[in-house]
């Protein structure tokens, strides 16, 4: 029987309309489980930028354990990268947000206006997970279509979502899409969250990455992970372009 439906959108179709796309089970099992080990790890062990009672900072997590680094070489990462973005995209920061139990949920902001008001969807924020986030336990919250106007704050948009993500789902938005930390009732687990950014070739690398300077990152790196980590580009990409050859 013919599909008479609505077709599905395409990530750049669901960012463009509502702000935001999502990914489901992007990881395998055997990643998973190296990704929470190293999260464990780094939770303990980690030099944390800041720890406040809602949240603990942790950022270049690439160069900490290598089940990080290799999300860069994801392809179901990289194939909604490369449709949104294009092919010379490039890694601006990745960092781990570790939400606390308080009881309350954070406030609503964007990030990046400045990027988001002259370049849509160039400032790429993915969220990855690496276990469930009840809808009590600080799940990241997006307002839909806040991306098209910025100077209208959350109440003039009434439908939020709260992403229950699942082991191995993505959420990514725009700079000026809104979002928050969820509801994170007393009692409930603290939530780690990978958050990883992503910019095109042109934009100025942020100062406080390291990662292009961390000789076991480059040390057997790919074409793909060295244009992401902003050493060099792959062969054939023409910024002129903006397409492969």
């Amino acid at each position: 029987m013919p599909n008479i439906g609505q077709p599905r959108l395409t990530r750049l179709q669901h960012l463009n309309r509502y702000g935001y796309y999502t990914d489901e089970n992007i990881f395998t099992e055997e990643h998973l489980g190296r990704l929470r080990e190293a999260m464990a790890r780094l939770m303990k062990e980690g030099d944390a930028e800041y720890r406040k009672p809602h949240q603990d900072y942790y950022p270049n997590i690439i160069e900490f354990d290598d089940a990080f680094a290799e999300i860069l070489d994801n392809t179901v990462l990289l194939e909604g990268l490369e449709q949104v973005i294009g092919p010379d995209v490039q890694l601006y920061a990745n960092e781990v947000l570790v939400s606390k139990p308080t009881g309350t949920a954070q406030g609503w902001h964007r990030d990046k206006m400045s990027i988001g008001k002259h370049c849509p969807n160039m400032f790429l924020k993915v969220c990855l997970y690496i276990d469930e986030v009840p809808i009590d336990g600080g799940p990241t919250g997006v307002v839909p279509e806040s991306h098209l106007d910025a100077h209208k704050g959350e109440k003039f948009f009434p439908h939020k979502v709260d992403f229950l993500a699942k082991p191995g789902s993505l959420l990514a938005f725009s700079a000026n899409t809104m979002h928050r930390a969820g509801l994170h009732s007393e009692g409930k687990p603290t939530r780690p969250a990978m958050f990883f950014v992503f910019i095109p070739w042109w934009i100025k690398q942020a100062t406080y990455y390291t990662g292009n300077k961390c000789e076991r990152l480059i040390e057997n790196a790919g074409p793909m992970r060295l244009q992401l980590l902003g050493i060099k580009m792959r062969e054939g990409i023409n910024m002129d372009l903006f397409s492969s050859e």
